[in-house]
């Protein structure tokens, strides 16, 4: 250990100086759409060996001249303290990566970035690192974010898919396994008996990674007095070129034990086709207006090459859609007669549509704002507020970015038509957006109003899920911080959803594997002390 550090005293003596970098590679250059306030965000801050950030422009035009620096206080540093440079430009809609390439030294750290261009704000992003020897390690959260606790619920799931309550006024949480089975946990404890069990419904799963599975779950507004909910699960395929069928199936509680579901009650509401077995959505969620919302993907595969225009642009299908139907006043269904397409082109039941794969949506208990995030393609992850009658740009667009310019000009489709979402993130933050809530709840009051989400995981293989929360920095700028943890300790988790109890309280789900192969599911509620 001490021919270690002699080693790198005389390096330092010596003298050595890291170049500045000036070039990188570019993400994305070519859009057509005008943004919203111009301005750069420094996306991200990775470790390694020395330590990278992602400086983005997210603006409506280049940004040029950018003087950018990377610092590394407190700890013990021999090499790589400081690093500075200047980035002649950064086309709008696009990324840069600036470094420090290898750092040297001892203890935990703050890593402090900072960007400004020419006539722009400068940004400064600071976050914790622990450095020992050439190893550099970002600590969960940014710094002046909330800080987050993590309670353990339950534990014992496969892969926990949804997590709701029944709005009974019992305070029960029920908990969706992908693997058709549902639990109760009542009084902070897990039932061993499942409240339902549909395994034999669904589909052969993979063990090791499957997006097929139990993956809707909702309770009636009056379930208190009519005991129904509604399930979306993936079923083997009933025709010759489809993989599977996405049923969203209506169930009653047994009248004798009400921790326990009839499973004979089944009555199926809908049957969808899926070509592919990815890109499912899943989401049930009944809106203040009593109407079910159905979340929708686009049918699988890469890239939505289905038909001639894809599904997501496709009005008449059911896929690539958010829909919302009426359960109550007929069977199986009504169609809302102020939905969007009622007595013109397009299906009736689409309430807005250009998704790729909505993985969660939610509505905020106090203002019913609708927000989605949908999963991307290879670049791109997004947060949308959902208008009735809105086109999302999927597959025309991804996140704010052109992923097919040919196709909006054979819809005739102008960009400045397609609804914009509120917060994207490239894949140098993370590869597959988890939605969640808007926080309503009373234990943890500086959360309040700020919308709580996650990402799957930073890779495939290691469980390296974030939590996030954004927040409206002013009318219609969301700024996404991410959640410093308790002991800043990584989470070391793949995040699959998040729920509400009856109080608004957010909980979330996780894994320790990126299948079901292992009973390392776990549930978590959130809580800003």
């Amino acid at each position: 250990m001490k021919k270690f550090i002699l080693f790198f005293v005389i390096i330092l003596l010596i003298g050595i100086t890291i170049p500045s970098v000036n070039s990188y590679k570019n993400i994305e250059s070519k859009t057509q759409i005008n943004f919203i306030t111009p301005q750069i965000e420094i996306e991200v801050i990775n470790g390694g060996t020395g330590i990278s950030a992602s400086i983005k422009n997210i603006g409506n035009e280049d940004a040029t001249d950018v003087n950018w620096s990377i610092e590394v206080t407190k700890g013990l540093i021999l090499i790589g303290k400081i690093n500075q440079g200047n980035i002649p430009n950064i086309p709008r809609n696009s990324s840069e990566t600036v470094e420090i390439p290898l750092i040297v030294g001892i203890g935990k750290s703050i890593v402090t970035v900072s960007a400004e261009p020419s006539g722009g704000e400068k940004i400064v992003k600071s976050v914790k690192a622990r450095i020992i020897g050439i190893s550099v390690t970002i600590l969960p959260g940014d710094l002046g974010a909330l800080t987050l606790r993590l309670e353990q619920i339950a534990k014992g799931f496969n892969s926990p898919s949804v997590l709701t309550n029944a709005g009974d006024n019992t305070n029960r949480l029920f908990v969706a396994d992908l693997n058709g089975v549902i639990y109760v946990i009542e009084n902070g404890i897990k039932l061993t008996e499942p409240f339902l069990d549909i395994s034999d419904k669904i589909v052969d799963l993979s063990p090791i990674y499957d997006e097929r599975g139990l993956l809707g779950l909702t309770f009636h507004p009056d379930f208190e007095n009519n005991d129904r909910f509604y399930v979306y699960y993936s079923a083997p395929n009933s025709g010759s070129e489809i993989d599977h069928e996405s049923i969203i199936a209506e169930y009653k509680v047994s009248s004798e034990d009400p921790n326990k579901a009839d499973p004979n009650s089944e009555n199926i509401i809908m049957r969808i086709d899926q070509p592919e077995s990815n890109h499912n959505g899943g989401q049930l969620e009944f809106g203040s207006d009593g109407y079910l919302y159905i979340g929708l993907g686009d049918g699988g595969g890469a890239g939505d090459i289905h038909g001639t225009i894809g599904n997501g642009q496709d009005i008449n299908t059911l896929l690539g859609s958010v829909l919302r139907i009426d359960v109550d006043s007929s069977s199986p269904y009504e169609i809302p007669p102020d939905n969007p397409f009622v007595g013109v082109d397009g299906l009736d039941e689409i309430y807005a549509y250009g998704f790729r794969n909505p993985w969660k949506f939610s509505f905020d208990e106090s203002t019913g704002t609708l927000f989605l995030a949908d999963v991307g393609q290879d670049k791109y992850e997004e947060v949308d507020i959902v208008e009735k009658g809105g086109n999302y740009g999927w597959r025309i667009m991804e996140g704010n970015h052109i992923y097919d310019s040919e196709l909006a000009e054979i819809l005739n489709i102008s960009l400045d038509e397609l609804e914009k979402p509120i917060h994207e993130y490239s894949h140098n933050v993370g590869r597959s957006i988890i939605g969640g809530y808007t926080y309503r709840g009373t234990q943890s009051q500086s959360l309040t109003g700020k919308y709580v989400f996650g990402d799957w995981s930073t890779g495939f293989v290691l469980p390296r899920g974030k939590l996030y929360y954004l927040e409206e920095i002013q009318p219609n700028i969301w700024k996404r911080y991410e959640f410093n943890l308790k002991n800043d300790r990584p989470l070391k988790r793949f995040i699959l959803g998040f729920g509400i109890d009856e109080d608004n309280e957010i909980y979330v789900l996780t894994t320790r594997t990126p299948g079901s192969l292992l009973k390392s599911g776990e549930v978590w509620k959130i809580i800003v002390d």
